[in-house]
Parts: C-alpha cells; sequence; structure tokens
C-alpha cells in the first residue's frame, strides 16, 4: 500500500513493502516544499527551508547563532554579511511557533532512518544550493 502520512510535517510518501521471507516494513520518505524565492540570500533561503519543512534543531540553532552574532565562527559557508538581523530573528520566532506542535518525521516516533543534518545535506546538493548549518566540531 502506498499512501501520503499528513500527521508529519513534512508530509511523508509512505510505502508498505515486504522482504523476501515475508516480514512487512515500510518505507517513509519526506516531501519536502522547496518552492523557495531563488533570489533570497543564502541566510534567508536556509531560514525558508528549514521553516517551511519544520527543521527545529537546526533551526533554533541558527536563531541563537544570530541573537549571539556568532554566525562567522559558527556557520559554515557564510560569505556574505548579515544586514537584516533584526528581521531575521523575527522569521525564525514565526517559524518556530508555527511548528511547535508539528511532529517531524525524524522524530523518535517515527523511523525514516536519518536525521535532520542528512537531509538538510540532501536538499542541498539536490537543489545545488548552499544551505548555512553550524560548523561540526569533533
Amino acid at each position: 500500500m502506498i499512501y501520503i502520512d499528513k500527521k508529519t510535517v513534512p508530509h511523508c510518501y509512505v510505502e508498505e513493502k515486504k522482504f523476501e521471507w515475508g516480514e512487512p516494513y515500510t518505507v517513509d520518505t519526506p516531501i519536502f516544499n522547496v518552492c523557495i524565492d531563488p533570489q533570497l540570500s543564502d541566510i534567508e533561503f536556509t531560514i525558508e527551508i528549514l521553516g517551511r519543512n519544520n527543521f527545529r534543531q537546526n533551526l533554533e540553532k541558527l536563531y541563537n547563532i544570530l541573537i549571539n552574532r556568532d554566525e562567522n565562527y559558527r556557520l559554515n559557508n557564510l560569505t556574505e554579511p548579515v544586514l537584516n538581523r533584526e528581521f531575521l530573528i523575527e522569521k525564525i520566532a514565526g517559524f518556530i511557533a508555527d511548528n511547535k506542535n508539528n511532529i517531524a518525521p525524524w522524530d523518535n516516533e517515527y523511523d525514516v532512518g536519518s536525521d535532520e543534518e542528512f537531509y538538510l545535506e540532501w536538499i542541498s546538493k539536490d537543489l545545488n544550493r548552499i544551505l548555512l548549518f553550524e560548523k561540526k566540531v569533533y
């Protein structure tokens, strides 16, 4: 059976399958909203991707980075200055509020097998567009 799970944001394309030995399993694939103005700056484009697709962890990280003015130290691929900081912070706060009660497919209840960073890298490669992530410190 194939259906769209609308309990999550983003919704998921769900395919119910069976292994050769008969055990059932499902393949859940998030359906991302990537219809975003390509003329936006990298940081604005990133905020739109994060907010429209319920990437709460990265949205909250970006919010804190901008509040603390740490973008030059903590964001990968940042090549332009942040000129409209207050506008961006308000936009992020709005998305955080909008997604407050939404369940993401990568939350513990669902087994999509990946986390936010995996999907963000996937979207970035698919769109051939820079998305701004927090630098990983090992």
